[in-house]
């Protein structure tokens, strides 16, 4: 994998950016999560006011566990939604379009063969990853190509001016493999993650299924805090290769890549909530740099996993509108927030421009100031 940098916020800018805030014509800290988004933008972009974001959307497609028992589509719900993002008909595309925001769509593994769709940026590396029960999800040169494609594509936006970008996937079959990305990365049992089921074999069973693909795989960590830098990467790795897949090892390393280049990164559901689970375990000064959009609380069984995802990180939902649609639509529409703590911080009027006295005896004694 690529050696990579990635650099504190800018403290000063952020301190800057907050006192300005704290005298905005409003109760002191009313805006809540507005204040955090535009304070935290003052310290990845190290500018005291930003403004004028420019956004991008980054979606990837890949299909999982082809050779699996589950896969009776063969990719043709994957080829369908992929086929509308071809024709520019999908509502990611349109929310972004209000936002200014280019859509990349990539196809690095989906099971079907997508050359005939002229608008897809093809770079494939499989027509999907193993079931973890045959073999290794990708091979390790896979993987390898998989981290620098996503290396390569940080590099391509953050050339191209971008400063934040929504991430999202397009793929069947992603719920087995980013299950046990967050198992084994937060330590969480399967089973509290698994939702029980009227039909079927009970969450035990289904939990003692999964271990008995995964354990002879061996990619169970004790305790990640007590290991080291290197071994910490060298886990990861190790777990995308056996059980992340495609698209979650091309996000992993698109997030490091974005974070290196001081770019924010907007996430959603599972998949992309693995990768960012991934990319904070191999550095975690990367949690400064990505940001939570929208709750998935359908299909059900996602909930627990995507929930566990937010608590690891310390992370709540910016919106949470049940989506039954993600390829990346959640993490699009998380640009919006974003926005609004821009138009918040920029449009909003201090004290002293508004030529308004503060309150002598308020909340915001000591921060809020007046004209002198």
């Amino acid at each position: 994998m690529r050696t990579f940098k990635i650099e504190p916020l800018d403290t000063q800018a952020m301190e800057t950016c907050r006192f300005r805030i704290d005298n905005l014509t409003k109760p002191i800290y009313s805006l809540a999560t507005l204040e955090t988004i535009a304070e935290r933008f003052a310290g990845i972009l190290r500018d005291p006011k930003p403004n004028h974001l420019r956004q991008g959307v980054l979606v990837v497609a890949a299909d999982h566990l082809v050779d699996g028992p589950q896969n009776d589509q063969h990719g043709s719900e994957s080829y369908a939604a992929i086929k509308r993002f071809n024709e520019g008909t999908t509502a990611t595309q349109g929310a972004a379009a209000k936002l200014n925001a280019v859509v990349h769509v990539v196809n690095i593994g989906l099971e079907q063969d997508t050359s005939d769709l002229a608008n897809i940026e093809q770079q494939v590396i499989r027509k999907g990853s193993h079931f973890f029960g045959v073999e290794p999800v990708i091979s390790r040169d896979e993987l390898d190509r998989a981290l620098e494609l996503g290396f390569a594509y940080a590099d391509k936006l953050h050339a191209d001016g971008l400063q934040v970008v929504a991430i999202g996937n397009i793929g069947e079959r992603a719920f087995l493999d980013s299950l046990v990305t967050t198992a084994t990365i937060t330590g969480c049992a399967y089973n509290d993650i698994l939702v029980h089921n009227e039909w079927g074999p009970t969450v035990d069973e289904r939990a003692a299924h999964i271990h008995s693909f995964v354990d002879p795989f061996k990619i169970a960590v004790d305790d990640w805090s007590t290991i080291s830098e290197s071994e910490r990467r060298d886990a990861v790795l190790h777990l995308l290769h056996i059980a992340g897949g495609l698209d979650i090892a091309f996000l992993t390393a698109f997030i490091l890549g974005a974070a290196s280049h001081r770019m924010a990164v907007v996430f959603d559901n599972i998949v992309t909530g693995a990768a960012v689970l991934a990319a904070v375990t191999i550095e975690p000064l990367v949690k400064d740099y990505v940001f939570p959009s929208a709750a998935y609380d359908e299909p059900i069984h996602d909930a627990p996993i995507h929930k566990k995802q937010c608590r690891f990180l310390g992370v709540k939902p910016y919106l949470d509108y049940k989506l039954l649609i993600d390829e990346a639509l959640g993490s699009t529409m998380g640009l919006s927030v974003i926005n609004a703590s821009m138009y918040m911080l920029n449009d909003m009027k201090t004290f002293v421009e508004a030529e308004v006295s503060v309150a002598e005896d308020g909340a915001g004694k000591g921060r809020q100031k007046n004209k002198e």
